[in-house]
């Protein structure tokens, strides 16, 4: 295995970013701050580069943000990730090409299959789809998507924060378009479309059908991710649920110091999540009432002393559910505060 923080130690993150970009110091934050172009998206001075992080703030070591596209610090690893649209994996890869054989192997097939996909273009067609929607979302033809969205709690600041939109038709995407081999098949199916977005950039799209099964498709040429990874950099406490719609809901509380993200119930944790998980300390596992919720809660409990399972939601099958039962924010505050028992806080 490549050791990710061998790497940090090893890569200069300023001399890495000045192959490509000139900037000059500004501040003596961090050991040092520098500022320049954000070899992203543009400006003056937007992009920001520290040479040592301060004491206790994550993540350690130099780090970099712009204070436009990612306004949140990441370090050389992200950097990569961002610029060459690639998952965690594949950036150690690129910072360590000198790795050792058996690491490149064990990755081979994994690359092979990432490369049947033009990233880049997936990532610029996917981006446009989403803008497309959200001008949906908000127009005539996203009346009833807005309503049942409202419905789950979700205020129109939410929705607008999480970019989430609505895609008024159903069908086959152009494959060479979206990035993917022409033989391939893209289908897009009509819906609220939910974007997993975070500092590394979008990994999939959802969407929300509001007739048929599978009930929440994800669009081919996207790859699971943690949603709302974002919000676990800076902070001890974070909660795990199923459902995009409850971390949006949770967030909205208020609640504040504590990070919101989820996944599918018999997903396992990946290695490529492990810097969203540097600084949380304990973990409250809230999947859904169900059965499978409960057993994938109780197999990620297995994981870790530091993991924990939520008490059942007293209404409902999941957060938003039990929103929907009371219609009231702050009993949904309420329970999530109460959880803070189970870890002792």
């Amino acid at each position: 295995m490549i050791n990710a923080d061998i790497v940090k130690q090893q890569v200069d993150l300023l001399q890495f970013v000045s192959q490509s970009i000139e900037v000059r110091r500004v501040a003596d934050t961090g050991g040092g701050e520098w500022a320049g172009p954000c070899p992203f998206c543009g400006g003056k001075d937007r992009f920001r580069v520290q040479e040592h992080a301060p004491p206790g703030k994550k993540p350690q070591g130099s780090r970099w943000m712009c204070r436009k596209c990612s306004p949140r610090w990441g370090d050389v690893i992200g950097y990569v990730m961002k610029r060459d649209s690639v998952d965690f994996q594949e950036a150690l890869l690129r910072l360590a090409p000198n790795a050792d054989t058996q690491q490149k192997n064990e990755n081979k097939v994994q690359i092979k299959k990432r490369s049947e996909i033009i990233r880049s273009q997936w990532v610029d067609t996917a981006t446009e789809f989403v803008e497309e929607s959200i001008y949906h979302l908000w127009g005539d033809e996203g009346k009833g998507a807005l309503a049942y969205l409202k419905n789950r709690g979700l205020s129109d600041e939410t929705l607008r924060q999480w970019l989430i939109g609505y895609n008024t038709t159903e069908g086959y995407g152009d494959p060479e378009q979206w990035g993917l081999p022409n033989k391939e098949s893209i289908w897009i199916p009509k819906g609220i479309v939910i974007p997993c977005l975070d500092e590394s950039g979008l990994h999939y799209l959802k969407i929300r059908r509001r007739v048929g099964e599978p009930k929440y498709y994800i669009i081919k040429g996207g790859h699971s991710w943690l949603f709302g990874s974002h919000t676990f950099l800076h902070t001890a406490i974070g909660f795990l649920f199923e459902g995009e719609f409850d971390v949006m809901l949770a967030e909205q509380t208020g609640f504040s110091g504590v990070g919101y993200a989820s996944m599918p119930a018999n997903q396992q944790l990946q290695s490529g999540w492990e810097p969203y998980f540097n600084s949380i300390e304990n973990l409250i596992i809230a999947f859904d009432n169900d059965n499978p919720g409960q057993k994938g809660a109780e197999k990620l409990c297995r994981l870790s002393s530091q993991f924990v399972k939520s008490d059942p939601f007293p209404a409902g099958n999941d957060l938003s559910d039990y929103y929907q039962t009371t219609n009231n924010i702050d009993m949904v505050f309420h329970w999530l505060y109460d959880q803070l028992r189970l870890i002792g806080v």
